[in-house]
């Protein structure tokens, strides 16, 4: 079972490389929680485990009700360890608050991508080897 982390960096993702699924969570019926649960990130405080899956499991059920099915799903993987960036080497941008699993590679991006709920640039890091 995926962790409230991983849904969220499904969903992040998701919202960042479309245009359109932030407004086609809203039109789906989810407004109030989807507006919840970026408010609930925004905070930079400890967050809610519990209080994150039942927001992301309402936006997950009222998508999939409009035939919109996946918006939480996590594909598995094993996690990269990473550090801050220090080196030369191309960066590989995660989450700015680290509430989430979402990872953006060099060769995905042409800029530094932006987090979808803080709004904010992804902070760039190395992998290590």
């Amino acid at each position: 079972m995926s962790t409230a982390r991983e849904r969220l960096g499904a969903l992040c993702n998701q919202i960042a490389r479309h245009d359109d699924i932030d407004q086609a969570i809203r039109d789906a019926g989810a407004e109030a929680q989807l507006d919840e649960l970026l408010t609930t990130v925004r905070t930079g405080k400890a967050v809610d485990q519990g209080l994150v899956v039942e927001l992301l499991d309402a936006i997950e059920e009222a998508c999939a009700r409009n035939g919109l099915t996946g918006i939480t799903t996590v594909t598995r993987y094993t996690p990269l360890p990473f550090q801050q960036r220090g080196q030369e080497e191309p960066p590989t941008w995660i989450c700015p608050t680290r509430s989430c699993d979402r990872a953006v590679f060099d060769d995905e991006a042409d800029a530094p991508p932006h987090c979808a709920a803080v709004g904010t640039q992804m902070l760039p890091v190395q992998i290590l080897s």
